[in-house]
């Protein structure tokens, strides 16, 4: 489900060659980081034209470089004691449809003088990040393509169009919305089980997605440290981003999932294990 991991040191320049190979207009719109309207990747009437407007959406086939500037308040504030921050992009010119197309990734800035090389914070053994979204498998652009390549009878699907050209399809057995609450686009422990040793500072990057997204992450086994707190579990609402610290002390295979039962039950879970 998530795009190309995105590292910087604040004091950075980030420079993102965007090429759009897919088969509507894209763009890359950042969070936390600063940009001029030449690279803020959204389309709305800002008052804008020329070369400002042609970061809004890059056309199929299209290449267009955005920049984006990492300032001190785009690194972790002082107060969090934190070496990183989190933040997110994603495509912004029909938000809704561009993200239930997968089009959303994350975005770590550590703060000046905490990078390694390869821009990790260095006070940190292990770095995991899990997005918690409900997706609208309808709202996708890949609606179409998908209802022909997956259905068992593709013929049989009736299309109910909704305002802002999207639909929900009617089967045979009643109304389909096609709804997965996922992590990282995954259902049902179908996630790569998330590993580390007992011992280790991990670090826990946990973010939202732009639907409905209200969100219970809860550990099994471990506890996390967040805002001052020790907790297993965190709340996020719709586009949050959070970070939360474990020291891991207890070996053992665990679950970790959305504490609201009917996301639960729909899938959204996944393993993450300590070794000795």
């Amino acid at each position: 489900m998530l795009g190309p991991m995105i590292r910087a040191e604040v004091g950075d320049t980030i420079k993102i060659v965007f090429r759009n190979n897919a088969a509507f207009p894209a763009s890359m719109h950042p969070h936390g980081v600063f940009y001029e309207k030449s690279s803020e990747g959204a389309l709305y009437k800002d008052g804008t034209e020329g070369k400002d407007k042609e970061d809004d959406g890059v056309p199929t086939g299209g290449t267009y470089t955005y920049t984006w500037e990492v300032p001190k308040r785009a690194g972790p504030s002082a107060a969090s004691g934190l070496s990183s921050a989190f933040w997110m992009y994603h495509s912004h010119v029909n938000e809704r449809r561009d993200v239930n197309s997968e089009l959303m990734g994350a975005m770590i800035i550590t703060a000046w003088g905490m990078a390694r090389e390869d821009l990790s914070p260095k006070d940190v053994d292990r770095e995991f990040v899990v997005g918690f979204m409900t997706v609208l498998e309808t709202q996708s652009w890949y609606i179409d393509e998908n209802v022909q390549t997956y259905l068992t009878e593709p013929d049989k699907a009736r299309p109910n169009y909704l305002p802002g050209g999207t639909y929900q399809f009617f089967t045979p057995i009643g109304p389909d919305f096609v709804v997965r609450d996922t992590m990282n686009g995954l259902l049902f422990g179908n996630m790569p089980t998330m590993t580390m040793k007992m011992g280790e500072r991990v670090r826990w990057y946990v973010m939202a997605g732009t639907n409905f997204d209200l969100h219970a992450p809860h550990w099994h086994g471990n506890t996390v440290t967040t805002a001052g707190m020790n907790t297993d579990v965190l709340e996020i609402i719709t586009i949050g981003m959070q970070i939360a610290d474990m020291d891991a002390d207890n070996p053992g295979l665990w679950i970790f999932h959305c504490h609201v039962a009917g996301h639960m039950e729909q899938g959204m879970l996944a393993m993450y294990e300590v070794l000795p």
